[in-house]
């Protein structure tokens, strides 16, 4: 009794991508006030975790994960294209050029959600988010696809061995 041929199985496995994307179009929707808003109160707290106390002076305080200089926003961009990009090629995995089409798919994903973005009050589009957001869901191919190859290869040096 087969009520699933062997292509409709693996479903489950573009959860993860599905859940990325809409967190992604769901930052992308969010009017640049709120954005604006909700970036001063985060740079607050980093400011106000950054600053040196009179146990900690500012020498021994500073922390590079805590600057004010790092542009946040652009850090989120990287962490979502990153877990994009992973879970894309998760989804693909097993597939003939799965790391070139997920990279695709993730690359045209970041030129349609920045068109998106464009049309949020308040939000405007960049061609370097389109190359940022590329970028990081390639390391995520890249670092998944890595660990692949280097599974694959640990048990036959094993075997190799005896």
């Amino acid at each position: 009794m087969r009520f699933l041929s062997d292509r409709g199985r693996g479903w489950w496995k573009w959860l993860p991508s599905l859940f990325f994307a809409v967190m992604i179009f769901m930052f992308s929707a969010t009017p640049g006030d709120e954005v604006a808003e909700s970036f001063d109160a985060f740079s607050e707290t980093v400011n106000t975790l950054a600053a040196p106390t009179e146990s900690a002076p500012a020498s021994e305080s500073a922390s590079p994960v805590l600057s004010p200089q790092i542009d946040w926003l652009k850090v989120g961009h990287g962490i979502g294209y990153f877990c994009l990009g992973l879970s894309t090629l998760f989804a693909l995995f097993g597939r003939k050029s799965a790391p070139l089409l997920a990279q695709t798919l993730c690359a045209l994903y970041a030129l349609t959600d920045e068109l998106h973005q464009g049309l949020t009050p308040g939000r405007s589009t960049s061609g370097w988010d389109v190359l940022l957001d590329s970028l990081a869901a390639l390391i995520g191919i890249l670092i998944f696809w890595g660990i692949h190859k280097w599974a694959q290869a640990v048990p036959k040096a094993a075997s190799a061995a005896h």
